[in-house]
């Protein structure tokens, strides 16, 4: 059986205005327990899902920020976790960094412990917008980061960026664009439009200073242009890859292929079933200190819920929904019911094709794919 392998760190030098994922302020001894409780929960769940035998073909360290972790936390997870997997020959592995957490020396260890791709977590390359969005590090850290040249001994590395943040004009996107850009190690681009969630800072605020929903769309379409011109394919509504340089781990959540998620608030999911850990690191190391289970979430998914997450997730990509495999995989037809008239009026706008079997969103239609996914679902 293979498999990905999600692992939530969740510790963050501070909590930015626009975060809605779990993590808390890095903690030294919190973050000791942290590493101890994931190697008792990897033989805790391999044993109890018979996953023992089974060949983990990615590895994503997520966040919060991953590259916060110390060189003695990294090599404990190297020597008592990560060994005891069975690991493809080719695995992907992907960590997650913050340009003020990383450092060459810690770039040093990943390599020689088998990751093959960095992703960073950079935002914007102007340093008011990233005072906007609380990020802990400049501009100008960032660029060093990208220029070390232990960054270049990887296979792919990567930047995330957002977009529609407050005080953001075209010509500041166009900006931080052109550095993304100029710099030749940057292989994988993933760019977000700004989300604003109620339980975040952002959220909180009476109002911000956002821009309007037209140049939101200006920056969606610079985006678009800007990509293809430097040869970075578009393969789901937010990632760009040069050739060879897609992102297979993310593919894994699109497909609905099996992955497992460690740590405080990672999520599973072995069809048919799903599951979830505690969000909260201290329940989290407490209860596998007393070697019992992190799951606080369990449940089956029957036919109609995963039609709705394959169209949600299937739709994201530029591949689209294989109504075959659709059909096979729900017992239900794609192209049937009120779907049918849903799927009608958005061909009839261009908003989407369809090749038999596959139906994908067009450029436009990915501008307002949330829109046309709800009216599916």
């Amino acid at each position: 059986m293979n498999l990905s392998l999600y692992i939530h760190v969740p510790f963050c030098a501070k909590k930015c205005n626009y975060c809605d994922f779990y993590s808390v302020p890095y903690s030294e001894p919190l973050a000791e327990e942290f590493v101890s409780a994931l190697c008792e929960e990897w033989r805790i769940l391999s044993e109890d899902a018979g996953l023992r035998d089974a060949t983990v073909t990615t590895v994503f360290f997520g966040g919060g920020t991953p590259s916060i972790l110390s060189i003695g936390q990294w090599q404990t997870l190297s020597e008592s976790l990560l060994r005891h997997m069975n690991l493809a020959p080719d695995v992907e592995w992907t960590i997650e960094c913050n340009p003020d957490s990383f450092t060459e020396e810690k770039a040093g260890l990943w390599l020689s412990m088998g990751v093959t791709r960095l992703t960073f977590g950079v935002q914007s390359f102007n340093n008011g917008e990233l005072r906007d969005l609380g990020r802990p590090h400049s501009a100008q850290q960032a660029l060093a980061a990208l220029a070390s040249p232990a960054v270049e001994q990887f296979k792919s590395v990567g930047l995330d960026l957002m977009y529609g943040l407050p005080h953001q004009t075209l010509e500041s996107f166009r900006s931080t664009l052109f550095t993304a850009f100029s710099a030749p190690v940057i292989r994988h681009l993933s760019a977000y439009e700004l989300t604003i969630c109620k339980n975040t800072p952002f959220g909180r605020r009476h109002k911000l200073p956002l821009p309007g929903e037209n140049a939101v769309v200006g920056m969606a379409r610079l985006l678009f242009r800007t990509c293809r011109k430097n040869g970075f394919e578009r393969y789901e509504i937010s990632n760009f890859a040069r050739s060879g340089h897609k992102c297979f781990h993310n593919e894994a959540y699109w497909n609905h292929s099996r992955y497992i998620g460690l740590g405080p608030a990672a999520h599973s999911y072995v069809h048919p079933n799903r599951w979830a850990n505690v969000s909260d690191v201290g329940r989290y190391v407490s209860r596998l200190a007393a070697g019992s289970s992190p799951i606080d979430f369990k449940e089956t998914i029957g036919g109609e819920q995963l039609a709705s997450e394959m169209i949600l997730l299937r739709l994201r990509t530029t591949e689209g929904l294989d109504e075959n495999r659709f059909a096979q995989a729900t017992g239900r037809e794609f192209y049937a019911g009120k779907r049918r008239q849903v799927l009608d009026n958005v061909r009839e706008r261009r908003q989407i094709d369809y090749r038999k079997p596959l139906w994908a969103l067009t450029e436009d239609g990915m501008l307002v794919a949330d829109a046309i996914i709800r009216d599916l679902v």
